[in-house]
């Protein structure tokens, strides 16, 4: 598995400096009408990105809704049944699933007009509401006030001693619920309700999402385990994030003391601190931008790295275009920034070590091909040993973890889970900044057929199906007889 975050202010990215109060870049092109090559082609980069999370799935609704051909329900036995899977492995930690269904909304909320145009909202939507509705499912209310609430499906280590589809896997044990002390998750599932009422109307969204903000206020402490915690931000960030889509949501000024005190932000925006986000929605509330200084590292021409990013690199820099994307819709960043970090995350720039790598699953021939994920692998092994036998299944859109140093250093091989695992929060930040350039650029156009998916999602009433040359006997059934490792990688 992950983790790691940075735990203090890192360096600036590497190479020259640019202003980051440059002038607003704006695209020409009209949608979908401009013709763009793999390296600016943001409507498939979108459409891509978003596939992930059909694959990690989990639950007994995946045969009916996931596009993905070799993916089917699974841990049909849970008590709270749905969610997705974390990474490449099979738990559900509530840290990074509460932080990806608000990073998702947060990207619809500032670029819907890029969802439109490329026809990709349907399928966003049915993402979110997807994570939403296990929020709601997760919490048991009493009236308007929260009892308890479900913050980990599965145990990490157990789970990573299983390499195998999740199909197979069976019964995995604990359901951890919560009667307070989590609010680094609960203000999170939150922050993901409220932005799905303000995205997509759904009040019973914002019922939940008040009675959680109010019951991560009664107890501000963290759960922390030992894949993610709360250490360094405690709760106080994620409970200023709910409070500024509460705001929106609602215009309660309840809420506005909460935003008026937001810090200074020490990081970019992830799971473990979304300080950053909130300082800028902040500035987008207020007026006051003081608190989005972390904006000023994302600047220079080479691969944006800074310290501490060793741990899913390109997760960190595609969330960094997103906040600068956003930003630059105020004339506080320059989105063209944000198009060169993208350029190294498609390979079409070389690293400062001369190689170059599409680190997006399926959308270039060249594109990484072995993520460390169980699902995909179609192996019983993800020891070194078998890295010579190519993942059976293309993971459309994912986005592995990447460079593990500023130089570039990076293998596509499925042991490598700290360069090569692909997560839920990975994808977050990344499917924002697609949507984000697209919205500054408008260019590039869907694919009408993809390996490996029956359902093209291209902004009619209903989604198009069509064959694909992947070979899988059924949408529920995978043919990889798993195999119980001991010592089994993250």
């Amino acid at each position: 598995m992950k983790k790691q975050f940075v735990h203090r202010l890192g360096a600036v990215c590497t190479s020259a400096v640019m202003s980051v109060g440059a002038l607003l870049a704006t695209g020409t092109a009209s949608p979908m009408s401009a013709s763009a090559a793999d390296s600016d082609n943001y409507a498939k980069l979108l459409q891509y990105s978003l596939y992930f999370y059909d694959a990690n799935m989990c639950g007994n609704d995946v045969d009916s809704l996931c596009g993905i051909e070799w993916r089917g329900n699974c841990h049909t036995n849970d008590e709270v049944l749905g969610g997705f899977h974390d990474a490449g492995d099979h738990v559900m930690f509530g840290q990074p699933q509460g932080y990806t269904a608000s990073t998702l909304g947060w990207g619809y909320y500032e670029f819907k007009d890029a969802y439109e145009a490329t026809g990709q909202g349907e399928h966003l939507k049915m993402i979110t509401d997807r994570f939403c509705k296990f929020f709601r499912d997760a919490t048991v209310l009493s009236g308007d006030r929260v009892q308890k609430v479900l913050i980990e499906k599965g145990e990490g280590g157990p789970d990573h001693a299983y390499w195998g589809p999740p199909e197979s896997q069976g019964d995995r044990g604990r359901m951890l619920w919560s009667t307070g002390g989590a609010a680094n998750i609960t203000a999170q599932y939150a922050a993901a309700l409220a932005l799905n009422y303000i995205n997509f109307g759904n009040p019973d969204d914002l019922k939940y999402a008040k009675a959680l903000y109010d019951f991560s206020k009664q107890n501000t402490n963290c759960y922390n385990c030992e894949f993610y915690d709360g250490h360094w931000t405690g709760a106080d960030d994620e409970i200023d994030w709910a409070a500024c889509w509460l705001y929106i949501a609602t215009k309660d000024n309840k809420y506005m003391d909460e935003i008026k005190s937001i810090p200074q932000s020490y990081s970019v925006h992830s799971w473990e601190s979304v300080q950053l986000g909130a300082g800028i929605m902040k500035g987008e509330i207020t007026g006051d931008w003081g608190s989005a200084g972390f904006l000023n590292n994302f600047k220079g021409d080479g691969y944006c790295f800074l310290q501490n990013w060793e741990w899913g690199s390109a997760r960190h820099n595609s969330t960094a275009q997103l906040c600068t994307l956003v930003a630059a819709k105020h004339n506080k960043a320059d989105a063209a920034w944000a198009k060169g970090q993208m350029q190294y995350i498609t390979g079409d720039k070389a690293f400062a070590n001369g190689q170059s790598h599409c680190l997006v699953c399926g959308f270039k021939p060249n594109a990484s091909k072995n993520p460390h994920h169980r699902a995909a692998s179609g192996t019983n092994s993800a020891a070194a040993e078998n890295d010579g036998v190519q993942n059976k299944y293309t993971l459309v859109g994912a986005l592995c973890g990447g460079p593990t140093d500023a130089n570039g250093s990076y293998r596509d091989v499925r042991s490598d889970y700290q360069a090569n695992e692909v997560a839920v929060d990975y994808n977050a930040g990344f499917v924002g900044a697609a949507a984000g350039l697209y919205h500054f650029y408008k260019t590039g156009s869907i694919d009408t057929s993809i390996e490996g998916v029956d359902k093209i999602y291209n902004g009619s009433s209903n989604t198009s199906t069509q064959p694909s040359s992947q070979d899988t006997t059924s949408k529920t059934t995978n043919d990889t007889t798993p195999d119980q490792t001991t010592g089994g990688n993250p």
